[in-house]
């Protein structure tokens, strides 16, 4: 069974070669096509069969990208929304990842890449590199001016929270903060897939985060993780 994708972005050019690309690909099926983020939500609420993934273009007008998705992710959570940029600025990266896109792709990613990530954001869920990770600190590399900006009753109440997280949870919350999907931290560990679900799900719980970039911008915040 094919995966039933949607595109929305405002070049006609850029719509056709990536329905050309997804054609070829084999694994996917194209519902249907907008040129904006209010088009868009007006064919979705007429569709009876809604898309597994969303391709969004970051900058569109009448509703650019930032607010297609986080509309997007009121409306249906379970879609999965895919950035589609040639900007790479960290700022806005994180704007579309806070809104809910579960991968950043750049529009020069080769069809390899384009491929390989689509798939693992239908498997996993999401997929974000190092750019992303990175994108989530404002100022990039430079912790201890992020840390400047982090009141002491919030740290010292983060702080508090990582004393209840065993040596494994630490481990996997470490992990989470890499490039790689939940079935290679389960490798990766020496542990079973529903062994990591349940770390996840006990730090979503004993954190009180329900999202990957959720615990990666507390690994972040307390230090458990140190960007290079």
């Amino acid at each position: 069974m094919k995966i039933k994708v949607a595109i929305v972005d405002d070049h006609h050019l850029v719509r056709k070669g990536l329905r050309l690309l997804l054609d070829n690909l084999n694994d996917f099926e194209i519902l249907f096509e907008a040129s904006n983020g209010e088009e868009f939500f007006s064919i979705l609420n007429k569709q009876e069969v809604l898309p597994e993934i969303v391709l969004i273009d970051v900058n569109m007008p009448v509703m650019n990208g930032v607010q297609t998705t986080r509309l997007l992710e009121e409306k249906d959570c379970r879609i999965r929304k895919v950035a589609l940029s040639v900007n790479t600025d960290l700022e806005t990266v994180r704007n579309m990842i806070k809104a809910g896109a579960c991968a950043y792709l750049f529009k020069d990613a080769s069809p390899e890449i384009f491929h390989q990530v689509l798939l693992k954001v239908y498997e996993e869920g999401f997929f974000y590199d190092k750019h992303v990770i990175q994108s989530l600190v404002p100022e990039l590399g430079d912790q201890a001016k992020y840390n400047s900006t982090y009141s002491p009753e919030e740290k010292s109440e983060d702080l508090e929270l990582l004393k209840h997280l065993s040596a494994r949870e630490l481990t996997f919350l470490n992990y989470c903060c890499s490039e790689m999907t939940y079935k290679e931290i389960a490798d990766e560990m020496e542990i079973t897939s529903r062994t990591v679900d349940g770390y996840r799900e006990s730090l979503f719980a004993k954190l009180n985060i329900k999202s990957r970039i959720g615990l990666v911008i507390f690994a972040i915040k307390t230090g458990v993780y140190k960007i290079q």
